[in-house]
Parts: structure tokens; C-alpha cells; sequence
């Protein structure tokens, strides 16, 4: 057995006790929650780090387990700077380990070792900037989740396990907002360096791929989210829904277009 499968087990044997106990709604901020966080940030990046450890490279399995790692990352810093948010491990958790899995899978049907980008100051930049963009929206869905499975407990009027396991709704959607804003900022930053990339290497700004118009379609839908929740007010079912739907597009941007060319086309 290769290193790389070693770590992704690792990664899922470290993932599962958060998982459990923040499912069970008995993880809380003590010694033994900040110990079961500490090794899901540093269980769970362990794929990320072998898959980079000679270097920067652009396929799928790598993708899935930089963007299981910055989100870890990024849900580390809100569970420390937000008390209720520890409590989303219960849908941080499993979101994780299936994306731990899903790049596992990846890298088995990968046709040919993905060869290693050569970094430049702007790559090096946009990359940073649009991975930690793409966590923070990754975070946000996932608050998102759980706006709507609590607000279908609360319509039904049943003690369901989203009230009992979940942050309280008030609170879910203000991390929901607050991350939403947090990786709006970060992903225009993603786009802009991006397009000097671009410049830089091409003499263009904007060649217009899948990849940019969906990240571009993404990004439209995040900024009209955060008007309409400014100016009317819009949150709840509504406001998730229009989240999800910008994640979904990023989605399809990120690791979407590298599963087409991967998988589906077998282009490596």
C-alpha cells in the first residue's frame, strides 16, 4: 500500500470522532473537543500534504483534498473565534471525510501522474486566494444546510436531531452571513489575480473557459445574495437556496471541470 492511501485512511480514522460526538451533540469547548479538533485539522490535511509534497498540481484528487484541508482550516479559526460553531461539526465532519473519499477515488482512475505547475508570484496568489474563497463558501453551504434543516424542524414542530445537534438557527445564519461576505471578498480577490495571470502569461485578461464563466456565474450570485440580504433583508430558506446555488456553480468550476477532463473525458 502507497503512502498517499495510508494518509487518506488517516485522514478518515482522524475525522471520525468529531464526526461522531458532534453528531451526538456532545462535543463542546473543552479539552477533550479542542484535542478531537486539532486532530481533525491535522488528520484531515494529511491527503493534501502528500499530494503536494512535490509540488503544486491541478488534478481532481489533489483539488478534493486542498479544499478538504483549507475548509478545515477555515472552520478551525471560526470554532476559536465562535463558540456556537464548533457545533457545525456535525455536518463539517462527514462533508470532509466524503470529500477524503471522493479524491481517494479520484486519484485511483487518474489516467497519468497530474504534472506539477510552475509557480509565478500571481499564480501562487490566485491559487492561495481561490482555494481559501472556495472553503469559506464551502463553509458557508454547509451553514446553509443547516438554516434548512432547522427550519424544517421548527415548520414541522418536532424536537428533530438538527435542533438538538445544530448551533441555534439565529446563529447558524449569522455564520451563513458571515462567511458568505468572507469569501465574496476572497473570491473576488481570486478573480482579479487571476485575470493578471492571465495577462501576464497570455497577454490576455480574460480567456473565457467553463471554468472562468462558472466561476464568474458563481461569484454574480453571491454578490446578488449579499444585496438582497442587505437591502431586504433576505434570509432563511430562500437566502440558503441562493447560497447553495452559488456553491454549486463554484463547484462545477473547481473540482467540476477536472472530473469532466479527468473521469469523464480521460484526459488526465
Amino acid at each position: 500500500m502507497s503512502t498517499f492511501p495510508i494518509a487518506a485512511i488517516a485522514a478518515i480514522f482522524a475525522l471520525l470522532p468529531i464526526s461522531i460526538l458532534a453528531g451526538r451533540g456532545s462535543l463542546e469547548r473543552n479539552a477533550l473537543g479542542w484535542l478531537l479538533l486539532a486532530a481533525a485539522l491535522i488528520g484531515g490535511s494529511l491527503p493534501a500534504v502528500f499530494e503536494l509534497q512535490s509540488g503544486w498540481r491541478a488534478g481532481l484528487a489533489a483539488s478534493l483534498h486542498v479544499t478538504t484541508a483549507a475548509t478545515l482550516v477555515v472552520f478551525t479559526a471560526a470554532a476559536v473565534l465562535n463558540a456556537p460553531a464548533l457545533r457545525l461539526a456535525a455536518l463539517v465532519g462527514p462533508y470532509a471525510i466524503l470529500l477524503v473519499v471522493l479524491g481517494w477515488v479520484a486519484s485511483a482512475f487518474q489516467i497519468e501522474e497530474t504534472v506539477a505547475v510552475a509557480p509565478g508570484a500571481w499564480f501562487a496568489g490566485h491559487v492561495l486566494l481561490a482555494i481559501a474563497a472556495y472553503a469559506a463558501l464551502t463553509l458557508s453551504a454547509l451553514a446553509a444546510c443547516g438554516v434548512l434543516l432547522e427550519e424544517r424542524a421548527f415548520k414541522a414542530r418536532t424536537d428533530s436531531w438538527s435542533t438538538r445537534v445544530l448551533p441555534p438557527l439565529a446563529e447558524t445564519e449569522a455564520l451563513q452571513n458571515a462567511l458568505l461576505k468572507l469569501a465574496a471578498i476572497l473570491l473576488l480577490l481570486a478573480l482579479a489575480t487571476g485575470a493578471a495571470n492571465e495577462f501576464f502569461v497570455a497577454g490576455q485578461a480574460l480567456i473565457l473557459t467553463h471554468k472562468i464563466l462558472l466561476s464568474f456565474l458563481g461569484f454574480a450570485v453571491v454578490l446578488i445574495l449579499l444585496i438582497l440580504h442587505h437591502r431586504t433583508g433576505l434570509r432563511g430558506r430562500k437566502a440558503a437556496r441562493w447560497l447553495l446555488t452559488g456553491y454549486l456553480l463554484l463547484t462545477l468550476a473547481y473540482p467540476g471541470v477536472k472530473f469532466v477532463r479527468e473521469i469523464l473525458i480521460g484526459q488526465g
